[in-house]
């Protein structure tokens, strides 16, 4: 049998709401159960990956998006979202592991898997 993908938009920023979290506690639930995860981090969503947060007295995000992607996640991150918030277009403000993207990929991992779900306002 195939391995099952789930594909993820995370359009929100870290510590606004509570969908981060969420996103993370999906994203190790569905690893566990031997699905892929394929993750598109969009809008306000790319600032999940930025490197050198400081959340005290959380855990920062960051971190917890380098967990998912040491564990297998793949995550892509909008170059337009990237560019307009200020982060660096190779995606050097990023985790390693997170690819700076289009639409047009965007659109590609929508086509790849399984199922889709979408963390947004």
């Amino acid at each position: 049998m195939e391995k099952k993908t789930l594909g993820i938009m995370l359009t929100t920023s870290p510590y606004t709401f509570q969908n981060s979290h969420t996103f993370y506690d999906l994203c190790k639930a569905a690893l566990k159960k031997g699905y892929g995860v394929k993750a598109f981090l969009f809008v306000d969503g790319v600032n999940n990956a930025k490197l050198n947060q400081d959340p005290d007295p959380d855990r920062p995000m960051n971190e917890k998006f380098q967990e998912l992607a040491d564990e297998g996640v793949v995550f892509q991150a909008c170059g337009l979202c990237t560019s307009a918030r200020g982060h660096d277009q190779t995606g050097a403000d990023f985790i390693p592991g997170v690819e700076v993207s289009g639409l047009t990929d965007f659109a590609e991992i929508i086509g790849e898997v399984d199922r889709f779900v979408t963390f947004s306002v």
